[in-house]
């Protein structure tokens, strides 16, 4: 009879584990570090589309952006913009613009 309970206690143990994830392989591991690396550096780089609505219209900051850019370009064609303030009034229909903090404009739109 002892012999019977050794046999159950050593099986009992067995019986209980719980089942969980498998260790992950070396090559599992580096493919999922390579994953989060990936979705990491994709989050860094996110550029978020932003639109100004106002009284039923709206418009894109990037255009916006874009059109400052442009406008300023044709003013001063060799300045590098190194700095770029925009203000968007949205009542005026009218973004003003801030160069390099010393050249200002305006961009209707």
């Amino acid at each position: 009879m002892d012999k019977e309970k050794k046999a159950a206690a050593s099986a009992e143990p067995e019986a209980k584990r719980k089942g969980g994830r498998k260790p992950l392989t070396a090559e599992e591991k580096a493919a999922a570090a390579k994953a989060r690396a990936e979705s990491k550096a994709k989050a860094e780089l996110l550029q978020p589309a932003v639109v100004v609505q106002f009284q039923g219209g709206e418009v894109e900051v990037d255009a916006l952006v874009e059109a400052a850019k442009a406008e300023f370009r044709q003013a001063k064609k060799r300045t590098p913009i190194t700095g770029l303030k925009l203000y968007i009034k949205p009542e005026e229909r009218t973004a003003y613009y801030v160069v390099n903090e010393k050249h200002t404009g305006s961009v209707s739109y």
